[in-house]
């Protein structure tokens, strides 16, 4: 990975392992009452994976958040200022 292709304040050591990723969502999951169905979950993934903002395949270039964890949230929304591409659940 070039120098080019980081976000802005990044450097490589801060991209995060598949098993740091696994931990963080299964953390989310043992408080179900604040997390979102899995069909959510999946939908607002695909459109993450999509997004030209993702970076390293897990990072949001707007918020910095890995979108897998993020994702889970009912209180989070997609960070893409303007114009979200995922919305909060109520």
């Amino acid at each position: 990975m070039n120098q080019n292709s980081l976000c802005k304040g990044c450097v490589e050591s801060v991209m995060v392992t598949e098993e740091v990723i696994q931990e963080l969502v299964k953390e989310a999951e043992e408080n179900p009452s604040v997390i979102v169905s899995d069909e959510v979950y999946l939908a607002r993934l695909k459109t993450c994976e999509s997004c030209p903002s993702l970076q390293y395949g897990t990072t949001c270039a707007h918020s910095g958040c890995i979108v897998r964890y993020r994702a889970k949230f009912k209180n989070k929304g997609c960070p893409l200022a303007g114009k979200p591409k995922w919305e909060k659940v109520g």
